[in-house]
């Protein structure tokens, strides 16, 4: 199997053209790195939860329905891009367009793969909260990648807790500004500590949107 990486820069975007598919939008960006020159290495900064909610065009929980990755062409290269299709089952912030559809550079057809380094993969069935930004217009659709989504698991008497892309549990909404990877203090503190629920999960999140859009108090 042929299979390449690719190095993502979450900064990187491309102006909105209304008539323009996703798949295009996509294809243009390609065509500029490829005039600009190969990507270089992005460490991903997590983002404070304030943050990772104001920089969301919308906010949504869905499960993923279907994926499919195609081969497009820009000039003389050619490049795989994935489409995960969503049933949004709770609309959290913003306004999502229906259906939805998020669009990401990497995939694999055949024998071939192209992977994003930092970006999530989507399965049939996964089921997320995930914080949408850029849709057809960045390589990936999520805030900063990988810390833009948030798996809802069940753990072994059927509860459903929050995880992070990794799967590990997420006991605070404040824990997504550590690195991937990094260990819970919350759960190091306290041995009886429970991940959050996603209704409380949602909680969080809409009272943070409800405080940003307050007017500032100060003249």
């Amino acid at each position: 199997m042929k299979a390449y990486s690719v190095f993502s820069n979450p900064a990187t975007r491309v102006s909105s053209d209304q008539r323009a598919s996703p798949l295009l939008r996509i294809a243009c960006l390609l065509v500029a790195v490829a005039i600009a020159g190969p990507l270089r290495a992005t460490t991903v900064v997590p983002p404070k939860f304030e943050s990772l909610v104001g920089q969301a065009d919308y906010i949504v929980r869905a499960v993923v329905t279907a994926v499919h990755a195609e081969m497009i062409s820009s000039g003389p290269n050619r490049h795989i891009v994935t489409t995960v299709e969503l049933d949004v089952r709770q609309v959290i912030a913003g306004a999502p367009p229906a259906p939805l559809v998020l669009t990401m550079l990497g995939g694999k057809v055949g024998a071939e793969e192209m992977r994003v380094e930092g970006a999530p993969k989507f399965q049939v069935g996964d089921e997320d909260i995930l914080f949408v930004h850029g849709n057809g217009k960045s390589f990936t659709p999520l805030v900063a990648l990988m810390h833009g989504r948030y798996p809802v698991l069940k753990d072994a008497a059927g509860r459903e807790y929050m995880a992070r892309a990794n799967g590990a549990p997420l006991y605070s909404e404040q824990e997504v500004s550590l690195p991937m990877g990094a260990a819970s203090k919350i759960k190091a503190e306290q041995a009886d500590a429970a991940p959050l629920s996603p209704d409380e999960f949602v909680r969080r999140i809409q009272a943070t949107v409800i405080a940003s859009t307050k007017p500032s108090l100060q003249q």
